[in-house]
């Protein structure tokens, strides 16, 4: 598992899980926007800030809770 911020974007991924680093408040609010265990993610770039597409909606998040989003490469 690597964080978010580690792959090239384009990637197709799976969230695995959180780093230890993110609060509970920021889980609760990435829960809620889909983003949780076994969720399939696009990543679409990392500047200015990492957007992501998680279902049919983009997220835009900051570096510190990209870095705390655990995920791993979709396999075919």
């Amino acid at each position: 598992m690597k964080s978010l911020r580690e792959f090239a974007p384009g990637a197709s991924l799976v969230v695995e899980g959180f780093d230890s680093t993110l609060t509970p408040e920021a889980r609760g609010h990435l829960s809620a926007w889909g983003l949780m265990p076994g969720t399939m993610i696009e990543l679409l770039s990392h500047q200015p800030v990492t957007r992501l597409m998680v279902e049919y909606a983009e997220l835009a998040l900051e570096d510190t809770i990209a870095n705390g989003i655990l995920a791993s490469l979709r396999k075919p």
